[in-house]
């Protein structure tokens, strides 16, 4: 099997990647950074998201597995005291497989469009001034809502900046898009949901406003201005998805929560 190694650039895990590829010479693992089929990720959950997106073109062939050495690992199975038994997983075992859609995102301009992709949420987003944002689902109007703005996120990105957002940790056998607010201006003239919203994984989202001047797109540790585009499409990807490799029998999605306070 091709694999490579994605790490943080701390001292910790570039020793930690070394150990590993030492250990995984001369075996039935060869490195390949262009083409790999497994990728190791060394670091937290932000070092993950770096691997999607560096292999964005063909994530969906790949698998991954984290050893935790960051500040949060969700994403990650292994501690780094377990980093001998990782390779021996790698080596001896076939994992479990957890495929999860990417959250694909639509932007369109009046003359082009282009599609992003995020892991864990999009959100769009204003800072300098109120943005109006028009919300339609499945070809339906739901509001107009007026504040920060709002972020969308998938089953995997609802315990990250979604969560932030007092919106709701969601089971990882359940597949869905979340809808929450970010700064909602609530009163007797501008109303909106104010809770967050659990939508059906095929669902399409529709976002339009008079302005997006000064807005920006942030999907995951990316972001883009986007004061030229005329309309907002999200949709779970029916093409792109990442695949976690589940080695360890006895880690729940409830020990995963527990690990983040």
């Amino acid at each position: 099997m091709l694999y490579t190694i994605v790490h943080r650039n701390d001292e910790l895990s570039i020793a930690t990647s070394n150990y590993i590829k030492s250990k995984l010479e001369n075996t039935k693992m060869h490195y390949d950074e262009e083409h790999p089929e497994l990728i190791i990720v060394v670091g937290g959950d932000g070092t993950f998201l770096l691997g999607v997106h560096k292999y964005l073109e063909n994530i969906s062939n790949i698998i991954m597995v984290g050893i935790h050495t960051g500040t949060l690992g969700f994403f990650a199975d292994f501690q780094l005291d377990e980093v001998d038994y990782l390779i021996e997983c790698i080596l001896t075992k076939e994992p479990r497989v957890n495929t999860k859609r990417l959250l694909k995102v639509d932007l369109q301009t009046k003359d082009d469009h282009k599609a992003y992709y995020a892991l864990n949420e999009a959100r769009i987003e204003n800072i300098i001034k109120t943005q109006i944002l028009d919300v339609t689902i499945d070809n339906v109007h739901l509001e107009t809502f007026r504040g920060t703005g709002l972020c969308l996120s998938t089953q995997p990105g609802s315990t990250g900046y979604n969560r932030s957002l007092k919106a709701a940790v969601i089971s990882d056998k359940i597949e869905m898009i979340q809808v929450a607010e970010i700064t909602g201006i609530h009163h007797r003239l501008f109303q909106s949901l104010q809770v967050p919203l659990i939508l059906h994984p095929d669902s399409e989202i529709k976002l339009t406003s008079p302005s997006f001047h000064e807005a920006i797109m942030c999907y995951d540790h990316l972001s883009i201005p986007i004061h030229d585009v005329t309309e907002v499409n999200v949709t779970l990807s029916k093409s792109k998805s990442v695949n976690f490799a589940r080695y360890h029998e006895n880690i729940t999605y409830t020990h995963r929560i527990r690990s983040l306070f």
